[in-house]
């Protein structure tokens, strides 16, 4: 957690000193996304196939324009990221109280990672008017698990505070100014690469410990405020 403080303090420091650049905007989102993930990752022998779920998170970014064509973003996120899967839970690892060498296995109906997100964007804005911009955007997003909720047992969120990996992401969006000083924004992003940590108390018939991969097509559309 002393890194996430860290970086929240660069963010309020930054938009403190942006409030004296015109090169400074503030990006707040909604971002509705839809995630890619295996409906079965217990069973051995069941069919497997890629199943979707509709998931929703938030973010705020500091925007700062490089050049006419190029800027750079940086912020903070957050996401409840449900799959809709199966995965064997082992309460022998569980934490206490919930642990119970007795009562070993359960199989989840779905995982929900409740996730902080750092992302740091370069764009370069491919058509600009005086409207409106068209602009291409890449993005890392390191990716911290606060908990973890696995619907199976009425269990509650089990506490993580871990890194989970990295995304990568690319896509493009579109700015249009609806005044002076403030501008709708949106940008489809889908991640091609998303790097997923082993999970302490789930396995399959084929492993211990299992990394609940997934991919996901995002959605974010907010406002951009000058500073």
């Amino acid at each position: 957690m002393r890194q996430i403080t860290t970086l929240v303090f660069i963010l309020l420091s930054f938009l403190s000193f942006g409030q004296k650049k015109n090169k400074f905007a503030l990006l707040l989102h909604v971002q509705p996304e839809v995630t890619f993930h295996k409906n079965d990752y217990a069973f051995r022998w069941t069919e497997k196939k890629t199943v979707t779920t509709f998931n929703v998170g938030l973010n705020s970014s500091l925007q700062y324009k490089l050049t006419q064509r190029f800027f750079s973003d940086f912020g903070l996120g957050y996401i409840s990221r449900k799959l809709n899967t199966k995965v064997f839970l082992d309460q022998s690892l569980l934490p206490p109280p919930y642990y119970d060498s007795t009562l070993i296995l359960y199989v989840t109906k779905s995982v929900a990672f409740r996730t902080l997100q750092f992302p740091v964007g370069i764009g370069y804005n491919l058509v600009k008017t005086n409207k409106t911009s068209l602009f291409a955007k890449g993005i890392y997003v390191p990716n911290f698990i606060l908990n973890t909720k696995y619907k199976t047992n009425n269990y509650p969120a089990f506490k993580k505070d871990i890194w989970q990996g990295y995304s990568i992401n690319l896509g493009a969006g579109l700015d249009y100014v609806l005044r002076k000083g403030m501008a709708f924004t949106s940008l489809l992003t889908y991640s091609v690469k998303n790097t997923v940590a082993r999970d302490n108390y789930t396995f399959s018939q084929d492993e211990r410990r299992i990394a609940l991969t997934h991919d996901y097509l995002q959605l974010s559309i907010g406002a951009k405020i000058n500073l």
